[in-house]
């Protein structure tokens, strides 16, 4: 069962790696008695794991039953996980081994607090739905938590295999939270490279309430809901939140976006510079650009994955380095963000992709 995870990153796994895995067989026929029951079984942790159903850590847990459901109907079940090693780590959540009729949606999965001390016990609750016009439902799952740092090698468990996905476009609306401008058609089209790539999404815009806070520009959604967004400072709310210095620490990106003098730089949330991550703003949108993409946690349990450039050029070529770079060898890719230098090689002034005439050189990345 622990072989079916796929966290790549070795470094940040050799001293600690907590896996539980609950897996669960349903079976469903509504007809004349439209209820269902399942029970989890196989609780397995490692040593630096506890799994238990009371906040005091006292009871362990060894099976989970959902009890009967019938169509529309939610079970939710909550228990406790401790972290009994000596670092801290992110609570990730996948679903391992689907199998079933219409009903990948069914599994929620949701933690008061991602981010787990030492010695510290967070409530973990899990979610399973019926379709409100299921008639015939036969379905197996595995979900598989582990601790890990948020790492672009966990794009799989955090976005592509996530069932609570929310991808936020900037809109082209000139107004929007936090006075951002409007967006060009290029952010929207940047996104594609990643939104193919996701099992689950729901899609919005920045000025929808119910996927952005209109006042904050904070991004909506559960814990352990993945937000993916396009699109920069000026013209994306989502971004300018979680690069604002009046945004609370744990919302806050790993990076933000400064441009003082004519210069473009890409610079760490505290301020300090990144060598070779800045720009002239009169080479933006010509035939050089720079972008940015980065994954993180934020203070609400969500998993953020930002990707922008300098200019509308270093978007789109963001998605496609992501598409056709990271993605195929997301197994190598340990860091939590990169910056890279995008060159119009071929002087056809299109963004072409990394192995289509243009130059795409890695300037910085890290964790």
């Amino acid at each position: 069962m622990v072989s079916a995870w796929n966290l790549q990153d070795k470094k940040r796994m050799t001293s600690f790696l907590v896996v539980l895995v609950l897996l669960s067989t349903c079976a469903a026929i509504f007809y004349f008695n439209p209820h269902f029951s399942s029970r989890v079984s196989a609780v397995e942790a490692a040593t630096s794991l506890g799994v238990y159903w009371d906040a005091n850590c006292s009871t362990a847990v060894t099976s989970i039953d959902w009890g009967s459901l019938v169509p529309g109907q939610v079970s939710s079940v909550a228990f406790y996980v401790r972290n009994e090693g000596a670092n801290a780590w992110v609570l990730v959540a996948s679903i391992v081994g689907w199998q079933g009729d219409n009903t990948s949606n069914c599994l929620s999965f949701s933690c008061e607090s991602p981010t787990i001390m030492p010695s510290q016990a967070v409530r973990v609750v899990s979610s399973v739905s019926a379709f409100p016009n299921a008639s015939a439902v036969s379905f197996g799952f595995g979900m598989l938590l582990a601790g890990a740092l948020v790492a672009l090698d966990d794009f799989g468990a955090l976005f592509g295999n996530n069932m609570n996905v929310r991808m936020i476009y900037p809109s082209d609306n000139s107004s929007k939270p936090l006075n951002c401008g409007a967006a060009m058609v290029s952010d929207w089209t940047a996104s594609a490279f990643v939104s193919t790539k996701l099992k689950n999404v729901s899609e919005g815009l920045d000025t929808q309430a119910s996927f952005v806070d209109q006042s904050t520009g904070r991004p909506l959604g559960s814990s352990g809901a993945g937000i993916v967004s396009f699109g920069g400072y000026l013209v994306n709310p989502v971004v300018k939140y979680a690069e604002s210095s009046g945004t609370v620490q744990s919302d806050r990106a790993l990076l933000k976006f400064v441009s003082s003098g004519g210069i473009n730089y890409f610079r760490f949330a505290n301020g300090s510079s990144i060598a070779g991550a800045s720009l002239s703003a009169s080479v933006i949108n010509g035939d050089q650009n720079m972008f940015l993409i980065e994954v993180y946690a934020d203070g609400g349990g969500r998993y953020v994955l930002l990707c922008y450039g300098f200019g509308w050029k270093g978007t789109y070529a963001a998605g496609k380095y992501f598409d056709a770079v990271l993605y195929p060898n997301l197994s190598s890719q340990s860091e939590s963000w990169i910056v890279v230098k995008w060159q119009d090689s071929n002087g056809n002034g299109f963004v072409n992709g990394p192995f289509d005439g243009d130059t795409y050189t890695v300037v910085a990345q890290g964790n």
